[in-house]
């Protein structure tokens, strides 16, 4: 009796420490580049590009447990390679060690838009994600709509001379509410959820770019 008790403890000590590794974005991310890597680095120059052989490593050119982190938006994980290469986001400058993003958008900007006019998706729209930012809008829209309508049957059930048109008018009003109601509260996870999203900068822009970390 006392043994099993024993194993189920280490099993459940050994599960929390998994979900924890899990849990963990490097630890995740590092898992994820070295189940296709082929090759190990030993230091951040064994990762660097192969046309800056030479130059000095870039801040977004890592070696992590021999696995090549490439962060910024310069900078790519090779899968062919599995060193870092050049990306779509950014040009960087060998000579001047200065890494430029194309069309930038801001880290602090898109957090200070989800901040304060999170409902109309301006935070969303500024960084390109339009299809989040359209729905956003949309939900806006749609719990106007039903304010209104929930107003309008207000008015209604208290113009009405007729007991069962109060009341219906009543339980309508009521199914109203409760509607505006579920969409509030969407509307406030998901603002919540976005504002949490936008301090971490874990959204891209819409062309799968980086943010520029300025938070």
């Amino acid at each position: 009796m006392i043994s099993n008790v024993v194993l189920v403890l280490a099993g459940c000590l050994l599960a929390t420490s998994c979900v924890r590794l899990d849990a963990s974005p490097v630890a995740s991310e590092l898992h994820r580049i070295s189940l296709r890597q082929t090759f190990s680095c030993l230091n951040d120059s064994g990762c660097n590009p192969s046309n800056l052989t030479g130059y000095s490593v870039p801040n977004g050119v890592k070696c992590v447990n021999k696995v090549c982190v490439c962060s910024g938006s310069c900078f790519t994980f090779d899968k062919v390679t599995s060193r870092c290469g050049y990306s779509t986001c950014g040009w960087y400058g060998p000579n001047t060690t200065v890494c430029t993003a194309y069309a930038p958008k801001s880290q602090l900007t898109a957090f200070l838009l989800s901040f304060f006019v999170m409902p109309t998706g301006a935070a969303n729209f500024y960084i390109g994600q339009n299809g989040l930012g359209g729905a956003q809008l949309a939900l806006l829209l749609l719990s106007l709509i039903i304010s209104y309508v929930s107003c309008c049957i207000k008015m209604c059930a208290k113009g009405s001379s007729n007991e069962g048109g109060r009341a219906f008018f009543s339980c309508l009003s009521c199914c109203t509410g409760l509607i505006s109601l579920l969409i509030g509260l969407t509307s406030l996870a998901w603002w919540i959820a976005d504002l949490v999203i936008f301090a971490r900068n874990q959204r891209t822009m819409g062309n799968g770019c980086p943010l520029i970390s300025d938070l």
